[in-house]
């Protein structure tokens, strides 16, 4: 078991420096440049390749918490694909099966990592509460929009292009939070703080792009 744990351990760090590398790369291409796609795809599967491997690790190391940060993280990978699936909701084409199971599925992890958050706080009275508590929060933020979406269908004509963008730079953020917090014997810094500031960083450049997509409103 050890021996296998450390070969899944290889592989999990393998794909994490491929997909800060692909995803860095993707990011800076022009959305429309033929590059773009197959960069994307590579980096798509590394993130694939990291939730399988990070499932495993933490079931086998008995870790729950990143149990539940695996399924966030590769939550957003999935609406940023899965986005290119839904282009045309606004034709009253509605989402898939597949489109549900994922939001029923992450909305139950997500609602799990709030109640093992307060689990926490009662139990140990700490700060460890408050990663789970934030990340579970954003992630139940993010179900309830896209099922909104789903049930009401979409106002803008790009909604698919901007949940393309920033759940895809949402997953990088759950990259550079892995590869941060895996260096915290390195970094003086408290802990929390590195769980926290890739996303108090990247968000609101997420935010600065998505107002640069020119999108209009479907009634116009």
């Amino acid at each position: 078991m050890e021996l296998l744990i450390k070969i899944v351990l290889i592989i999990h760090v393998s794909a994490g420096f491929l997909a800060l590398v692909f995803g860095a790369i993707a990011f800076g291409l022009k959305k429309n440049t033929p590059k773009h796609k197959p960069v994307g795809k590579i980096y798509f599967w590394c993130m694939t390749i990291i939730f399988v491997t990070a499932i495993f690790l933490s079931i086998a190391k008995g870790r729950i918490f990143f149990f539940y940060i695996a399924i966030f993280s590769y939550y957003s990978t999935l609406i940023a694909y899965r986005s290119l699936k839904l282009k045309n909701l606004h034709k009253g084409e509605g989402p898939y099966f597949v489109d549900w199971a994922i939001e029923i599925i992450a909305g139950l992890t997500f609602l799990g990592m709030i109640a093992f958050a307060f689990q926490i706080y009662f139990k140990h009275g700490n700060m460890g509460a408050i990663v789970p508590l934030v990340f579970g929060g954003m992630g139940v933020w993010g179900v309830i929009r896209n099922i909104q979406l789903f049930l009401r269908g979409p106002k803008e004509t790009l909604y698919w292009y901007k949940k393309h963008i920033g759940n895809m730079m949402g997953s990088y953020i759950g990259a550079i939070t892995a590869f941060l917090v895996n260096q915290t014997d390195h970094i003086p810094i408290n802990p929390t703080i590195l769980w926290l500031a890739p996303t108090g960083i990247i968000v609101p450049i997420i935010i600065w792009e998505l107002k640069k997509v020119k999108s209009k409103p479907i009634d116009a």
